[in-house]
């Protein structure tokens, strides 16, 4: 047990000092540069430089005690804020899967009208195109085939279903629940925890590294708020928040799209392990009769 714990706080720390500390350190930098050069000499690099001379030459700076002292709190402060990006990254997740608290929940509606507005265009616009192949009956000919994978790309940028959330990440997380359901009438939400027992430990490596994946998109996204504040002083900070919130919904939306492809896998892949590990007769593949008999068996009357 002593091993095991030490281990683990070998990973402890090693995931404090990657997770919070760096990211702390550049945005004290950037604040601190920011707060010396102010919104009429935020181009003047020359400030930041003679400043820092002052510094090395005071005499503190010459002191043990003062270099480790100031290195503490830097290290220390650094960690606070990557603490509070953290918290501020479960705000960005929740806005990103729809959870919008109250005051701002109207405009999530809208929001979500409008998605729906033009996922709706988009499937009309395939459904007239496969009436037409449907008519011609096959074989298809190129243009056709070739014009109904556009449209159905169009469509699933949208929405892989008809969108009910403001945001692309969370009817990604719904399109992954209704097609799982849709396909085996199997309660994804009941059956995970135990899904997950029966995986192999390659396949849980890869969900594990598609999740953490994501979580550092919603930690970049989150950064984008405290380099947001510094622009108050210093304008060009508000570039580097856009850049970050840019980036990091773009790097969210396709590590979501790699996670709920590989939870739908393993479904497909091991969902008949979680029948017999259950005690529920599956001869061949999974199939709807025995999805249902599972979820009716997790469920327990719930």
């Amino acid at each position: 047990m002593n091993a095991v714990l030490a281990e683990l706080g070998k990973n402890l720390a090693a995931r404090w000092l990657t997770h919070l500390v760096p990211s702390g350190l550049l945005f004290l930098a950037v604040a601190g540069a920011g707060r010396l050069l102010g919104q009429a000499h935020w181009y003047d690099v020359g400030r930041v430089t003679r400043v820092l001379d002052e510094l090395a030459g005071h005499p503190a700076s010459r002191s043990t005690g003062g270099v480790v002292l100031a290195a503490s709190a830097t290290v220390i402060a650094s960690a606070g804020l990557g603490l509070l990006a953290q918290a501020l990254g479960g705000a960005v997740e929740r806005l990103w899967t729809g959870d919008w608290p109250p005051p701002v929940r109207p405009l999530g509606g809208r929001l979500t009208e409008r998605r729906r507005g033009r996922w709706r265009a988009a499937e009309d616009a395939y459904a007239r195109v496969d009436a037409r192949a449907v008519e011609q009956g096959p074989p298809l000919d190129p243009g056709t085939v070739r014009e109904l994978a556009r449209l159905a790309a169009v469509r699933n940028r949208i929405s892989l279903v008809e969108p009910a959330h403001p945001c692309w990440t969370g009817d990604r997380v719904r399109a992954l629940d209704l097609r799982v359901h849709q396909a085996y009438r199997l309660d994804l939400d009941s059956a995970w925890s135990r899904l997950w027992l029966v995986l192999s430990a390659d396949t849980r490596t890869e969900l594990r590294t598609a999740r953490e994946a994501y979580d550092a998109a919603v930690r970049l996204t989150a950064w984008s708020l405290p380099y947001l504040l510094v622009a108050v002083w210093w304008w060009p900070s508000a570039v580097i928040a856009l850049g970050l919130a840019m980036l990091g919904a773009r790097r969210g939306r396709a590590a979501m799209d790699a996670f709920a492809e590989l939870v739908e896998s393993a479904v497909d892949l091991h969902g008949r392990d979680l029948a017999l590990a259950l005690g529920v007769d599956c001869p061949g593949r999974l199939d709807r009769e025995t999805g249902l008999e599972i979820t009716a068996l997790l469920r327990k009357g719930a």
